[in-house]
């Protein structure tokens, strides 16, 4: 009795479920919350907000907190920041605390009768088990319904490092009027900690990093791919003096080791510097200057305690013309084996000129789909019908991948590898083969044995009288 078996041809393309789910929060900037703040009795659009109008209700760069009131409530309203003490990579220590805030008032309550009526800035500092070791506020002044922009500041002397601190913008219940906040700073020296988002410039889930000096990076309405708002990066080739990077980046989000994920944004251009590099769709690990990029890494440890990075990865935009319409860049990554989370970034490398928009990030874990399963006798061997070269499998590869092609007759046998240049890199069968199904592995040497480098290779198959090319990517 002739047995069967299941022969399953397994091709590990990896394709993105129609319901596969965005693992980026606020992806398209969409939301315009302070990133690392939370409102306390109000609503964001309503009693809270966000001043931006830079000649007025900001006191530096382009964005401030916002709080109105136009009579009395049951509690205070404001916003109340995340835990700062442990944040990624703030490590409060014991000593003295520097502590400071910047406000501004416009049409408040005066001669404030008691501290229900006043408008301030509140530092808390904890135990672990929220047993508070010190707390301290900042009081504005409301000696005038209309106060400009006045700095404040003060010292707190702490015996034990605080596991928790906390920063209140607030104004009392019986405070009434608009007030602006900004440049919030609690710190030691030497450095331990600081606030996150300290003038709201941050969108929810964002965080971001620039010199100044011409250079920004924002989320801004100007420019939108989808919805209203996308992240722009502009360098002035005036300023332009010294080694500046422009970052606009995540928060950590979970990740699992070992799995496949693909990476993507959509990318905008103009009077950009010209470097003539192509577009990539795959990852590099090389740090470009002027290059343009969308870049990332995986985390380890705890995601939201730690910011260990596994690595910059960069997917580069075509600069091949200094002005590109929106064009989607994305590439895959395999997570390493500890990675815990992964966090992207629009990002300009050192001596990047012009102005780029970023939108619609994403971070889609890829599933492994089986290609075919054929029931077949084992004791019959099948002649190929046709000259056929499969996809390697896995492809992208890190460090071998599998070739598999057929025969239909026998016939004298190429099977090479080339590097996007079209230069030889190693030579993987070279020989007479009867007709039917073969298997090859490669482990991305060349043939001198060694390691090739992050790209995309060609593999080319050759007959007598037949010629097959496909692409498959390598990824380190």
């Amino acid at each position: 009795m002739k047995k069967l078996m299941l022969l399953i041809a397994v091709c590990f393309i990896f394709v993105g479920s129609l319901f596969a789910q965005n693992i980026i929060g606020n992806a398209s900037v969409e939301d315009l919350t302070p990133a690392f703040w939370n409102p306390v009795n109000g609503t964001f659009g309503a009693e809270l907000g966000v001043g931006t109008d830079t000649t007025t209700d900001v006191k530096s760069k382009f964005r401030s907190f916002k709080i109105t009131k136009s009579a009395a409530t049951s509690d205070i309203v404001g916003w109340l920041s995340d835990d700062n003490a442990n944040k990624y990579w703030n490590n409060a220590a014991s000593g003295t605390f520097s502590i400071k805030a910047s406000i501004k008032t416009v049409g408040v309550n005066t001669a404030p009768a008691n501290d229900d009526a006043k408008i301030g800035v509140l530092f808390e500092f904890k135990t672990a088990a929220g047993v508070e070791l010190s707390s301290v506020t900042l009081w504005a002044v409301q000696s005038a319904a209309d106060e400009d922009w006045a700095d404040f500041s003060d010292v707190v002397i702490l015996s034990e490092a605080p596991e928790q601190v906390f920063v209140t913008l607030f104004m009392g219940k019986d405070a009434t009027g608009t007030v602006y906040f900004d440049d919030i700073g609690c710190g030691t020296d030497p450095w331990s900690m600081g606030v996150f988002n300290s003038g709201a410039e941050n969108v929810a889930g964002w965080l971001d990093w620039y010199g100044g000096n011409g250079n920004y990076t924002m989320v801004t309405d100007e420019e939108a791919h989808t919805g209203s708002y996308s992240v722009v990066l502009y360098q002035d080739d005036d300023t332009l003096t010294s080694q500046s990077e422009l970052v606009y980046y995540t928060q950590p989000y979970p990740v699992e080791a070992g799995e496949w994920y693909k990476i993507g944004v959509w990318v905008k251009t103009e009077d950009v510097n010209k470097t003539g590099m192509g577009e990539f769709t795959y990852a590099s690990a090389e740090n470009i200057n002027g290059g343009i990029n969308l870049c990332f890494f995986t985390h380890g440890g705890n995601i939201e305690t730690e910011w260990s990075a596994q690595g910059d990865r960069f997917i580069y935009v075509d600069q091949r013309d200094s002005t590109t319409d929106w064009r989607l860049y994305e590439a895959v990554h395999q997570a390493s084996d500890l990675a815990t989370g992964i966090s992207v970034r629009a990002r300009f490398n050192n001596w990047v000129t012009g102005t780029a928009w970023f939108d619609d990030f994403s971070v889609v874990k890829m599933a492994v789909a089986p290609t075919a399963i054929e029931p077949e006798d084992e004791k019959t061997t099948r002649v190929p019908e046709k000259f056929t070269l499969l996809q390697n499998y896995p492809n992208p590869f890190n460090p071998e991948t599998t070739i598999e092609y057929a025969l239909p007759n026998q016939s004298k046998v190429t099977l090479t590898v080339f590097n996007i240049l079209g230069q030889q890199v190693r030579t993987l069968t070279n020989t007479v083969q009867e007709a039917g199904n073969y298997s090859v592995v490669w482990n991305a040497s060349d043939d001198l044995g060694k390691a090739v480098p992050t790209g995309m290779y060609l593999y080319v198959l050759r007959t007598n009288d037949q010629r097959m090319t496909r692409k498959m990517l390598l990824i380190r």
